[in-house]
């Protein structure tokens, strides 16, 4: 019921289109109430009475009375349906606007085609009780209601009969809304995984056939169809047996009204015009009896739809904007990570303990195997999640919280903090402190989200490119960027000259996701993107792993520019990248294990050292491998990068 008054509050915002649709249907109703009470007066004093001079007057008032009810039929239709798509349309861009503010937890939690689902399919289902639910149910109740009102008028006693059936009728609604709105609920979220199933293996086809996993892949999906079906057709089995049910004890009731009302027209107590117009108002019961059986369906389904819709609204951010934030004109870009520790949920922590001091201005280079925890170090710059904010003790090599009772748990035991020490096994453990992350010297939880990530730049590791122009992908960022600036960015990520050979040039189209570029082309036009924004801290997160050695060194070239006065963070392997980087991070485990210059770290002869020296014979035994004669001349759509 909450879902469904939350939908009524979104087409409350147009309350003149709501009430007015339910105005006219409710006004369409009382006319074709009179209709029967017009064919009494017609069979009584026309046909019995034999006055025919009141034929042709109660004629035209019959058919009047179907004309306005027809025309405000008409209008009832049109306002809903006006009513349903202005709802739909503000509902959409809540959900959209809802979702470009969740943190990336929101999405690690949640599929995409279960939140495409939600946005699209459930919301149609709304769409369409708008359209019909409120008028199909208000219309059923009215003409339920008024049909009992002009019965009573014309014989109390036969109408008090009728008034039996009611409670059965409410027991029988109440019966079916409580069996079939469970099921709509599991097809609605069956539909989801099946939407997710064939995202999935649409978007990762040349993967599929690839590995000629076809078959397999086409089982999975006919696996989770069938689940979508077998529960689609139980609804549909539900439906076929409930909603025939109502009209069907509607029609025992008349059956026996019509006995009845046959002996008190033979006993002298019941007219024979009242007897026929008894007769058709009891038929009348039979529309509103499958309008209510035909509105709780949708009604349920309304309600499966809308309470997996607004759970989206209702998601709460873990990342919040501060309710004053801090205004900055300029960064200067200084970073302080000041005791970092960070999990996924959980005490897993993928980062623990990180203490770094990044100057303005430098070129920091992250180092670290898969699962050191570089990215996520990154991905907490511009919040894209939040540090731990829990007090934690750290015991026998893992971080546990120390939660809002001021206990901690381990195991299944629970340890209290005493004086900022939990003792365990008459050992003391020292509490820490959540740690901070601060831009020049200010927690980075107290500038505004947009204000931060305005003013910071990233190229990933597999760039998104948009189904849109080259140009307008390139100054997504800036989009009132002037066509001479993206030309510029362009230059100083090497991917002009490229460009100018296409037929369109920077008009060209480059299809979903890039599809018509190679790896090392749209790596290079994400990174003209990120310098046209013109941040003043930049993340490049393994950005030239798709290039050659040519390109990447081409790239450098102009990016050792660029990034002057740009505090930058690069997550590489690249040896050349690494030397010229200002402090150099070595990571294992989440922690920062080493850090410093080239020089200094080659000096301790650690970790890096011997990583260096590794990848030093690696990247010495590919160059003597390569192709001696490698193909020269400009770069096009099938570039072998």
């Amino acid at each position: 019921m909450g879902h469904i008054r939350r939908l009524t509050g979104y087409a409350m915002r147009r309350k003149f289109l709501f009430f007015g649709f339910l105005t006219s249907a409710a006004i369409g109703t009382v006319f074709n109430l009179l209709t029967p009470l017009v064919l009494i007066k017609i069979v009584d004093e026309v046909i019995i009475g034999a006055q025919m001079n009141l034929l042709l007057e109660y004629v035209f008032l019959f058919i009047g009375l179907g004309l306005l009810y027809a025309l405000f039929d008409m209008f009832g239709r049109y306002g809903s349906a006006i009513l349903s798509q202005y709802v739909i349309f503000t509902l959409r861009e809540d959900l959209y606007n809802s979702l470009m503010e969740k943190d990336l937890s929101f999405f690690d939690q949640n599929e995409t085609g279960q939140l495409l689902a939600r946005v699209t399919t459930d919301v149609s289902t709304m769409r369409e009780f708008l359209y019909w639910g409120y008028r199909v149910l208000f219309i059923g109740f009215a003409q339920l209601i008024g049909t009992y009102i002009v019965m009573w008028s014309v014989n109390p006693t036969l109408t008090t009969y009728m008034f039996i059936w009611i409670p059965i009728m409410l027991i029988f609604i109440y019966s079916f809304a409580k069996k079939v709105r469970p099921v709509f609920f599991s097809a609605r979220k069956q539909y989801g995984v099946l939407s997710s199933v064939l995202a999935e293996n649409v978007v990762g086809h040349k993967v599929v056939r690839a590995y000629a996993s076809e078959e397999r892949e086409a089982l999975r999906v006919e696996k989770e169809n069938r689940a979508f079906l077998d529960l689609r057709v139980y609804a549909s089995k539900l439906q076929s047996f409930f909603q025939p049910m109502l009209p069907s004890l509607i029609s025992v009731a008349i059956g026996a009204l019509i006995y009845i009302g046959g002996f008190s027209y033979i006993s002298g107590t019941l007219t024979y015009g009242e007897f026929v117009g008894f007769i058709s108002m009891i038929g009348m019961l039979v529309l509103p009896a499958r309008f209510l059986s035909w509105g709780i369906g949708m009604y349920q389904r309304a309600s499966a739809s809308g309470e997996r819709t607004f759970y989206i609204l209702d998601a709460i951010e873990e990342v919040m904007n501060p309710e004053n934030p801090v205004e900055v004109t300029d960064y200067q870009g200084s970073i302080d990570f000041n005791n970092i520790s960070f999990s996924y949920g959980g005490d897993g922590y993928i980062l623990r303990d990180v203490d770094l001091h990044v100057k303005p201005g430098q070129i920091v280079a992250l180092l670290g195997g898969t699962g050191s925890g570089k990215t996520s170090l990154v991905n907490l710059i511009p919040r894209f999640y939040d540090v731990d904010t829990n007090r934690k003790i750290d015991y026998e090599g893992k971080g546990y919280r120390v939660r809002k009772d001021n206990t901690v748990l381990i195991g299944e035991k629970e340890y209290k903090v005493v004086d900022g020490h939990v003792e365990i096994n008459d050992q003391l453990h020292e509490v820490t402190s959540p740690g901070e992350i601060l831009i020049d010297g200010i927690d980075i939880r107290q500038y505004s989200l947009n204000d931060l990530r305005k003013r910071i730049g990233m190229v990933h590791q597999d760039p998104f490119l948009f189904s849109a122009t080259l140009k307008e992908n390139i100054a997504f960022g800036r989009p009132e960027a002037t066509f001479e600036e993206v030309v510029e960015a362009t230059k100083a990520a090497n991917i002009h000259d490229f460009i100018l050979t296409l037929e369109e040039g920077y008009d060209s189209e480059i299809g979903e996701r890039g599809v018509t570029l190679s790896g090392g082309q749209k790596q290079r036009i994400a990174i003209a993107r990120a310098l046209l924004a013109n941040p003043r801290i930049l993340i490049l997160d393994d950005s030239t792993s798709s290039v050659d050695a040519k390109t990447e060194m081409l790239i450098q070239q102009a990016m050792e520019t660029l990034m002057q006065g740009r505090t930058t963070f690069i997550i590489t392997h690249r040896l050349s990248t690494v030397r010229n980087a200002d402090l150099i991070v070595m990571m294992e485990r989440g922690r920062i294990v080493e850090q410093g210059s080239h020089d200094e770290l080659i000096a301790k002869e650690g970790l890096y050292y011997n990583i260096f020296q590794t990848i030093s014979e690696m990247e010495l035994a590919a160059s003597v491998s390569s192709d001696p004669f490698p193909i020269s001349g400009t770069e096009g759509g099938g570039s072998t990068e």
